[in-house]
């Protein structure tokens, strides 16, 4: 409050005072220094007793709860990084136990990420790559035979042709070198995977075997000389067959396979050729002939052979059939090493090994044939009934998950085909029937009548 002259009472409370300007006055706030406790008219930078600075003072809280704030940020972003890198280790280190079978539970990306770099991927740039061809066969190591406009070549993983098809016959990759010819009479040679030939064609390699152990046996043209080969194409030793029936195990299947059925390779650094009738003789590596087995010790070693392929080797084909008449359509599926369907059998031919009873699934995939038939012929016991001349084969690729690389229909028109094909069969196997027991009744009444005269 003033008194009656203007001047401030002295009854005038501490946090205001009076400023003159002429005949105004104006009230200023004040607040106290929070170092000497004097009274400091508000918006001061600094205290006018001790000189200790006001608005800093007043902002230090604010800035404290700022850098913490900011602080625990740091903390938390720093946390989730190191989660995020040790989580993606380990994804990396797990990958290469990934089981392929698609009904292990494993997530499909899971599959991908770790499987990228072995297997086969049914993507359609791959299914579109491949229709050019009119025969396709199993990848190994990667690579696969193709054959268009009747020459053979080689497709990569991605179905790209690496190798231009200009053979006559291809085969097989085998620690990274496969057999091919480029006519009957050339006889055959080993091309790495860059197409570059190894070991020049010759007439005397007249069936080839199979790279096995830095080695590779080979036959002569009249099946009765084996020569033993190196990587460099040297003959390492030689020798003859006994005389005698010989198929201790024997693969067969989609083409291209070497003819005959069994031919010989090197197991732990072992050479086991027929003797005769029975009995091998056991050469190791140098041409040393070691020792002699049976039969039945044969059989052995063929099985503990087949047993360390259990990790590639884990899945087998299974059949399924159509009609029971005459004879049988034979369809081709897939079970896992538990006897689980993971491929159903809907195709007509698939690649097969009878001895060992495995399929290699190294690159994830299986060749498969569907046929759309026109009609069916009787072969025999044996081979049971078969597409005529008629009916159209299709080439393709099945994976582990039943996906395969044919066009959308095609498998549903192939089998109505195969379905109306049996009904026409059993038509016509009804009438030769027929035909069969009229001419028998017939003999039979002339046989009587014979009998009566």
């Amino acid at each position: 409050m003033n008194d009656l002259a203007g001047r401030p009472s002295a009854e005038s409370p501490a946090r205001c005072v009076a400023c003159q300007t002429q005949k105004h006055y104006s009230v200023m706030a004040l607040k106290n220094c929070t170092k000497c406790g004097a009274s400091v008219p508000e918006g001061s930078a600094t205290c006018p007793q001790c000189g200790n600075p006001m608005c800093q003072n007043e902002n230090k809280p604010k800035q404290k709860m700022w850098t913490a704030i900011i602080a625990a940020a740091v903390v938390v972003v720093g946390v989730c990084c190191i989660l995020l890198f040790m989580l993606s280790k380990g994804c990396a280190k797990k990958a290469p136990s990934v089981n392929l079978d698609p009904t292990s539970g494993q997530s499909d990306t899971t599959e991908v990420e770790s499987v990228d770099e072995n297997l086969v991927q049914l993507t359609p740039e791959f299914i579109e790559a491949i229709q050019k061809y009119d025969q396709l066969s199993l990848f190994s190591e990667g690579y696969a035979a193709v054959c268009k406009n009747g020459k053979w070549g080689y497709i990569d993983k991605a179905g790209q042709e690496v190798i231009p098809c200009k053979y006559d016959w291809a085969n097989t990759f085998h620690e990274g070198l496969a057999s091919v010819r480029f006519s009957y009479d050339s006889g055959y040679g080993f091309i790495d995977t860059t197409g570059r030939e190894v070991i020049r064609h010759r007439r005397e390699i007249a069936v080839p075997g199979d790279f096995s152990e830095g080695l590779v046996v080979v036959k002569n043209e009249g099946n009765d000389h084996f020569f033993v080969l190196d990587k460099e194409g040297r003959k390492v030793f030689q020798g003859s067959y006994g005389k005698g029936s010989y198929a201790p195990y024997s693969s067969f299947g989609m083409m291209p396979y070497a003819a005959p059925i069994y031919i010989e390779k090197f197991i732990d650094g072992k050479l086991y050729i027929p003797k005769g009738e029975s009995g091998y003789n056991v050469y190791d590596t140098k041409g040393n002939k070691v020792k002699e087995v049976s039969d039945s010790e044969m059989e052995q070693i063929t099985k503990r052979a087949t047993a360390g392929q259990a990790q590639t080797f884990t899945h087998t084909l299974y059949t399924d059939k159509m009609y029971g008449g005459m004879g049988e359509i034979v369809l081709w599926g897939v079970k896992d090493a538990n006897g689980k369907i993971i491929v159903p059998a809907e195709y007509d031919k698939a690649s097969i090994y009878f001895e060992p009873e495995k399929i290699d699934l190294t690159n994830g995939v299986i060749p498969v044939v569907l046929i759309e038939y026109s009609g069916i012929s009787y072969m025999g016991e044996w081979l049971g009934i078969c597409p005529d001349d008629g009916s159209v084969e299709h080439y393709g690729y099945v994976d582990l998950k039943g996906h395969d690389t044919f066009p959308k229909g095609l498998k549903e028109r192939c089998k109505q085909s195969r379905l109306r094909a049996i009904e026409r069969y059993k038509v016509q196997e009804a009438k030769e029937v027929a035909v069969a027991e009229d001419a028998m009744k017939a003999a039979e009444d002339a046989a009587r009548w014979v009998d009566e005269d």
